[in-house]
C-alpha cells in the first residue's frame, strides 16, 4: 500500500514538471533593431565584371582581378580601399584609398557620394562604379560581395 502511494506521488509530481516544461512562453517577438546604412553595405566586393563599348566582359574572360574593400566609419560614411590591378603584369588599374565617402539611400540602391559626386552605387550584392580610363573610354566596372 505505501509502495502505492510513493508510485502515485511520483506519477503527480511527474506530470507536473511535464506540464511546467512544455509551457510555451507567450513573448512577443522583439523586432531586429534597425541596421545603419554604413553597416549594410560594408564588406569585401571582389571585381565580378568590365564593361565598355557596349559590352560586358566577365572577370575570368578579363585582364583585372582585385576586390574593394569597404569599412564603415559612421552611421553614414564609408572608407572604401580599391586594389584592381591587371593579371598579367599585376599594374594598377584602380588603387585608391578613398575616405568620408557619404552614402544615400534611394529604395534597394545606395549611392556612395565622394566630394559631392556619385562615384558608385551599390545594389543587393553588386558595387558598381562608373569611370573613364586614361584614355577617355568609359567604363563600369562591378564587383560581387
Amino acid at each position: 500500500m505505501k509502495n502505492l502511494s510513493v508510485i502515485k506521488n511520483f506519477a503527480v509530481l511527474l506530470l507536473l514538471c511535464v506540464s511546467i516544461i512544455s509551457c510555451k512562453e507567450n513573448k512577443e517577438e522583439q523586432p531586429l533593431p534597425a541596421t545603419d546604412l554604413a553597416t549594410k553595405v560594408l564588406g569585401t566586393y571582389v571585381f565580378y565584371e568590365v564593361e565598355f563599348n557596349g559590352e560586358a566582359i566577365p572577370a575570368d574572360e578579363s585582364n583585372l582581378k582585385g576586390d574593394i574593400r569597404i569599412t564603415r566609419k559612421t552611421d553614414t560614411t564609408v572608407d572604401a580601399k580599391l586594389d584592381i590591378r591587371t593579371k598579367n603584369s599585376n599594374e594598377e588599374f584602380m588603387v585608391y584609398d578613398v575616405t568620408d565617402i557619404k552614402l544615400k539611400e534611394f529604395g534597394n540602391t545606395v549611392e556612395l557620394i565622394y566630394e559631392d559626386e556619385t562615384v558608385a552605387r551599390i545594389s543587393g550584392r553588386r558595387l558598381i562604379i562608373n569611370g573613364t580610363d586614361e584614355t577617355g573610354t568609359d567604363f563600369k566596372l562591378t564587383a560581387a560581395r
